[in-house]
C-alpha cells in the first residue's frame, strides 16, 4: 500500500467513523440507552480520535521532523502514539460518565498515560515489529 492509498484510506474512514459517532450521538438517548449504545458512542469516538490523531501527528511528525527516515515509521509512531492518547481521552470520559473521575483518579490516570508514553519513547526495540532501528 503507497503512502498516497494509506492517506486516503485513513481520511476516509476517519470521516466515516465521525459521521456515525454524531449519528450515534443524535439518535441514541442516554437516559434509555443500553450498553450497546453507549458501546456504539465511545467505540466510534475512540476510532474517530485515532483516525484524526494519527492523520494529525503524521503530518506533523512528516513535515517539522528533521529527520529523514522512510515514512512507514513516521505512521507507526502516530498511529501508536494517536492510539494511545485516544485510549486516554475515551477512557476519561468513561470514567466521568460512570462518576468515577474525581481529581486524584485523574492525577492517577494521567500519570499512567505519561508513563506509557515515555516508555514508548524510551524503549530500545520497537514492540510491534521486529526491526531493530528505534525511531
Amino acid at each position: 500500500m503507497s503512502l498516497k492509498q494509506y492517506l486516503a484510506t485513513m481520511i476516509i474512514a476517519t470521516l466515516l467513523c465521525w459521521t456515525a459517532w454524531v449519528f450515534v450521538l443524535l439518535n441514541v438517548d442516554p437516559f434509555y440507552a443500553n450498553a450497546l449504545g453507549f458501546s456504539f458512542f465511545y467505540l466510534g469516538l475512540f476510532l474517530s480520535l485515532v483516525g484524526t490523531f494519527s492523520t494529525g501527528l503524521f503530518f506533523a511528525y512528516r513535515f517539522f521532523s528533521g529527520r529523514d527516515w522512510p515514512l512507514f515509521k513516521f505512521v507507526r509512531r502516530s498511529f501508536n502514539e494517536a492510539t494511545v492518547l485516544s485510549g486516554f481521552l475515551v477512557f476519561s470520559l468513561f470514567l466521568r460518565g460512570q462518576g468515577y473521575l474525581n481529581f486524584w483518579n485523574g492525577i492517577i490516570l494521567t500519570a499512567i498515560f505519561v508513563l506509557a508514553i515515555s516508555l514508548e519513547f524510551s524503549l530500545k526495540f520497537p514492540v510491534f515489529n521486529n526491526d531493530r532501528e528505534r525511531i
